[in-house]
Parts: structure tokens; C-alpha cells; sequence
């Protein structure tokens, strides 16, 4: 009966082997729609994949993927940051940045503008009147709100606005639209015009 020791023990290794090789189960059957638990791939489980190439040796933990983002990066150039010359120059007709005349025919509204990626805040003043104003850039396109505080309610307002800017950045031109009083729906030609200080 010497022969069937080596057997034994040969079957006593096969065994150990397979369960030490994970071949057992702690699934349970259930009817109907499995549980979450029960479809969730155990993290212990490898994915199936091609066969990566040979990477270089190197210490540093591979790079994680970039999400993909909705949000354009911020710009490399923060344009409107700085002091602004800005003025209300009425409805009579399109103007021009460029023509100097419209920089000594109207009262100037100092501007300090603070843009932080694509979002812009600021202050300005017209006569003894502060306001505030923030918005937003998008391409060349700024638009936002402002508010205009004085001492007394009748002289104190807010709305909108919105402006165009210069290819090079140094100038814009659009519109301010009080709340209640008048909006974009008007079609008002271009009111408001600005330029770097």
C-alpha cells in the first residue's frame, strides 16, 4: 500500500492549491434583479485590457487622465484688469472709440476693473455717486451688471449691460439698460464707450 501515500498527498496538494487559488464563491443567487453588491465588479478583479507596452523605469506614480472640462481655460491675458475711461455718450448715434471727439463731449466715468479668469468685478464713480459692476467675459464679449448707489433713492439705480471690445483690447463700446426703465429689447444704438486709462 505504499503506492497510494503519493497519491494522497498529491490530491491534498490539489486542494490546497485550489482553494488557495480563490475558487470559491460568496455570490448569493438571488431572483428577480440582482442587488448592487451583488453586480459590482470586486475591486480585487483585474479589467480586461490589451497588453501595456513596457513603460520606463521611473519612481514617479503615472499622470491620472485630465477630466474633460465644459469651462474654457482662463486666458493667458487678464484684459480688462487696470483703470478704465468710461462714458455715457446718449442715444443720438453709433460712436466711435476711436474718434477723439467723444473723449472731451461727454462726462468721464472713471473705472477700476479686476478680472480674475473670466469673471470681472469693478467700481466706478460718476459725479459723487459710487457704483459697482461685475460680469463676465466670454471671447470678446463683456456683459454683466452694475449697480449706481447714491444719497437719495431717485438718483440710485441698477440694470445691465453689455459691450463689445476692441480687437487689441484697449477699447469697448455698448450699452448700460436700467432696470424697469429700458432694456436690449429697445435696439438703442451703442451708449457707452470705454478705454484703457
Amino acid at each position: 500500500m505504499k503506492p497510494a501515500i503519493p497519491a494522497v498527498l498529491l490530491l491534498a496538494l490539489a486542494c490546497i492549491v485550489l482553494f488557495s487559488a480563490g475558487c470559491t464563491t460568496t455570490t448569493t443567487t438571488t431572483f428577480g434583479n440582482p442587488t448592487a453588491a451583488q453586480t459590482a465588479a470586486p475591486a480585487s478583479a483585474p479589467a480586461a485590457q490589451a497588453p501595456a507596452a513596457a513603460a520606463p523605469a521611473s519612481s514617479a506614480a503615472p499622470a491620472a487622465p485630465a477630466a474633460a472640462s465644459t469651462t474654457p481655460a482662463c486666458p493667458d491675458k487678464e484684459v480688462l484688469t487696470g483703470s478704465w475711461d468710461t462714458r455715457e455718450v446718449g442715444y443720438a448715434a453709433n460712436h466711435d472709440a476711436s474718434d477723439p471727439n467723444v473723449w472731451t463731449d461727454y462726462n468721464p466715468q472713471p473705472m477700476t476693473l479686476t478680472q480674475k479668469c473670466w469673471d470681472v468685478t469693478g467700481t466706478y464713480t460718476v459725479g459723487s455717486c459710487p457704483g459697482t459692476i461685475t460680469g463676465k467675459l466670454d471671447k470678446n464679449v463683456f456683459t454683466g451688471k452694475f449697480a449706481h448707489k447714491c444719497t437719495t433713492d431717485i438718483d440710485s439705480f441698477d440694470g445691465t449691460f453689455k459691450a463689445t471690445m476692441s480687437a487689441d483690447n484697449q477699447s469697448f463700446i455698448g450699452a448700460w439698460y436700467r432696470t424697469g426703465v429700458y432694456g436690449p429689447e429697445y435696439n438703442f444704438p451703442p451708449s457707452w464707450i470705454g478705454r484703457k486709462a
